[in-house]
């Protein structure tokens, strides 16, 4: 009772401020460009986003990659600095520019401190909008990028998450992986990135980010000028559907390794949807069962948990190493029917949302971690403002929607295991 008390005074302390930040964000257009604001001045760090909507959805299996190369290649070159002085500049402004892809869109970012801001501003502007593609850094990017996804199956677990996903959703816009694969990077000509950066730049596709201390007549000054010139539409990406009606099935990959990697994908609904927080809430109220049933009582793992995404075609996932994979997977399930099934008290709702709503506040504490909660929230929550209303809803989750959700979803997985497969009963995988 006393760490449940502590937790819920953190929380406490951390909600008005997020509330409060949040409120302070303002939405306005710049060109016909959409533009988020949150004004900070508690420090001088400046954060910025540059949202690029559709993610994989905009690929194909034989362009994936292009558009993380894109991003990597636009700092090496631009039409005012050339490679040495881009790096040089960033350097002596502390400004630090890179990028992220994901399945709903791609991002640049920028961080760097007031002092410095119209300098950071130029380094940041010319890399979205100006970029060279020199031939001979184009190279070096593919070649680091290559390296990069070659050795995917080298780690167990990137490997183990790559395959779920193309499991998951094959035949879905999401099969065309982000980082790409080696094929399609190795296809992708030094035209093609400037080609692609022609289609996909445009106003209609494009959502910007900046929390700092930078007023909203120096910030639209700068949008205007640096991003108003280019076309409005073009190279939109269509919208993504759930997976739904998911048919179990499992893979298993033979290697031989000290222990079996084992995860398992269902459906899950996406942040617009009602029952996003409920479902959030059960699998980390589920998360942290696994790792005192598997873990701590029964010493079967290192490592074993649940987990749900941000996707706006939306999965959560089962996970576990294991040695004795069939003994554990049967307890792992068992876990999941006693939460579904067993009376949840009030207390053991707020052991788990108390802390739950204090590490995702936590993680808004930087100007960066801000710009990423609004963009994710305004592209794929359905609005920066429903933020504030996650929260609330979070908040209010009971005993009975924990246990309602668990069941509507948590169910017709679909797993993969890389491991020794004769120790693997495939029909107990699918049974669930």
């Amino acid at each position: 009772m006393r760490k449940t008390r502590n937790v819920a005074l953190c929380v406490a302390a951390l909600f008005p401020l997020a509330l409060g930040a949040q409120s302070a964000a303002i939405k306005f257009q710049v060109a016909g460009i959409p533009v988020i604001l949150k004004r900070v001045t508690a420090n001088e760090v400046v954060a910025v986003r540059l949202y690029l909507r559709g993610g994989s959805a905009s690929l194909t299996p034989a362009n994936a990659g292009i558009e993380g190369m894109m991003l990597a290649a636009s700092t090496h070159g631009t039409s005012k600095y050339d490679k040495d002085s881009f790096n040089s500049l960033s350097t002596e402004t502390g400004t630090d520019i890179g990028y992220e892809t994901s399945m709903d869109y791609s991002v640049l970012t920028m961080q760097g401190v007031r002092q410095n801001w119209n300098t950071a501003w130029s380094l940041f502007s010319e890399t979205a909008v100006h970029p060279t593609f020199p031939p001979s850094e184009v190279e070096l990017v593919r070649g680091k990028l290559v390296d990069e996804v070659g050795r995917r199956a080298d780690d167990p677990d990137t490997y183990l998450t790559y395959l779920a996903d193309s499991m998951f959703y094959v035949g879905h816009p999401y099969s065309s992986v982000p980082d790409g694969t080696v094929n399609s990077l190795t296809a992708v000509t030094r035209d093609a990135l400037a080609a692609w950066h022609r289609q996909r730049m445009t106003k209609e596709n494009l959502l910007i980010v900046v929390v700092g201390n930078i007023s909203r007549a120096d910030l639209t000054s700068k949008v205007a000028a640096a991003f108003g010139n280019l076309p409005s539409t073009g190279g939109a990406a269509p919208s993504v559907a759930p997976v739904r009606d998911v048919t179990p099935d499992a893979l298993v990959v033979e290697r031989a390794l000290p222990t079996n990697y084992i995860t398992g994908y269902f459906t899950a609904p996406a942040l617009t949807e009602p029952d996003y927080p409920a479902y959030r809430a059960a699998m980390d109220m589920l998360s942290h069962r696994l790792f005192e049933e598997v873990r701590t009582k029964r010493n079967m793992t290192y490592a074993v948990g649940a987990g749900l995404e941000t996707r706006q075609a939306n999965r959560s996932r089962l996970y576990v190493t294991a040695i004795d994979p069939d003994t554990t997977v049967k307890v792992i399930f068992s876990t999941v029917r006693q939460l579904e099934n067993k009376p949840i008290t009030a207390a053991a709702v707020a052991e788990t949302v108390q802390p739950s709503l204090t590490s995702y506040l936590v993680g808004q504490e930087t100007n960066m971690g801000q710009t990423a909660a609004l963009g994710l929230w305004e592209v794929s929550g359905g609005g920066y403002q429903n933020y504030d209303g996650f929260i609330a809803r979070f908040k209010r989750v009971s005993a009975l929607d924990i246990q309602r959700v668990t069941k509507k979803y948590l169910q017709h997985g679909r797993y993969v295991v890389i491991g020794d497969p004769k120790k693997i009963d495939r029909a107990l995988l699918t049974s669930f």
